[in-house]
């Protein structure tokens, strides 16, 4: 029982050893978190075989293992104390490439929605949307040809580094507020339905059951632009508290070491939340691309997935 509950307690030092520093635990940083697992284990191991073999001891199998996990357990908790700083590392394709392979192109079978005279209006305002949604592909795409790196400890080596980094979000930020309007994509409909062969009363029956949906869609495309808006403003926070503390920490290859514990929290904090905003714009990104595209199939209009930008 105590070798069982030595083990949980190492188990779950470590995990939260792992959330402190990076967040939460994924399988991208799975292997970092096993490093630091069989890390601490080695080390303690090292310890208690060279105290036995110094004092001549030969504990049983069961006593040296709860010796073992016991000095683990209190070499984590002590690594625990030190500022913890984030690894930092960009964002790099696959993190994008994770979320837009889950949004394939839809089977050949996908079964075509019943024609309609309406169809052509529809298929015209899906159009709009594929040509809108390439629109800020390439916008994004433009930017990021001369766009660095973000989070990199690269970025933040120096002031001009970090104001560079600064001005480079700021025009990400105004291309997401170009993009971020869509009610006057989806207005275009009413034009559409004009130019149907149908009565009056059958285009207004028409354009009633579409209004009442309007507002679910819009609300889906400003939920994106919400995320998007949140993760590029904690990624300025991040940038703007990196470059007022400016000389408060030493810069290194793969790190930042700050002076100030307290700064080093602060930093961390920044850091977490904005990688995290990222992954969430991400995934509501592309949830919602798979959608469209499911129905662009239906209606017969193809449409190829393209990446999102940093």
């Amino acid at each position: 029982m105590s070798l069982v509950s030595s083990g949980l307690l190492f188990c779950v030092l470590n995990y939260f050893a792992m959330v402190r520093s990076e967040g939460e635990l994924t399988l991208a940083n799975s292997g970092y978190f096993l490093l630091r697992f069989a890390g601490a284990i080695v080390v303690a191991a090292a310890a208690v075989l060279l105290f036995c073999k110094i004092r001549d001891l030969k504990p049983r199998g069961p006593v040296l293992g709860l010796v073992i996990l016991t000095l683990s357990s209190l070499v984590t908790l002590v690594t625990m104390t030190f500022p913890s700083q984030p690894r930092l590392k960009g964002i790099d394709k696959a993190t994008i490439r994770r979320y837009s392979d889950e949004t394939k192109a839809p089977a050949p079978n996908v079964p075509a929605l019943p024609a309609t005279k309406w169809d052509s209006a529809t298929r015209s305002l899906l159009k709009d949307v594929q040509a809108r949604n390439e629109q800020y592909v390439a916008a994004i795409s433009g930017l990021d040809e001369t766009a660095k790196p973000l989070y990199t400890p690269e970025s933040f080596r120096d002031a001009a580094t970090i104001q560079a980094m600064i001005d480079q979000l700021h025009t990400r930020l105004a291309v997401a507020d170009e993009y971020a309007d869509w009610q006057p994509v989806f207005a275009r409909m009413k034009d559409y339905v004009a130019a149907v062969d149908a009565s009056a009363e059958e285009k207004r029956k028409f354009l009633g059951e579409y209004e009442a949906t309007l507002p679910s869609t819009l609300a889906a495309c400003k939920a994106i632009s919400i995320k998007e808006h949140a993760w590029l403003q904690a990624t300025m926070d991040l940038y703007q508290f990196a470059l007022a503390k400016e000389g408060a920490y030493t810069w290194h290859s793969d790190q930042l070491s700050f002076k100030s514990h307290a700064d080093s929290l602060a930093f961390r904090q920044r850091f977490i939340k904005a990688r995290a905003l990222n992954t969430q714009f991400l995934q509501a990104y592309w949830q919602v691309r798979q959608a469209e595209e499911a129905m662009m199939a239906q209606m017969g209009v193809q449409e190829p997935a393209s990446d999102p930008a940093q």
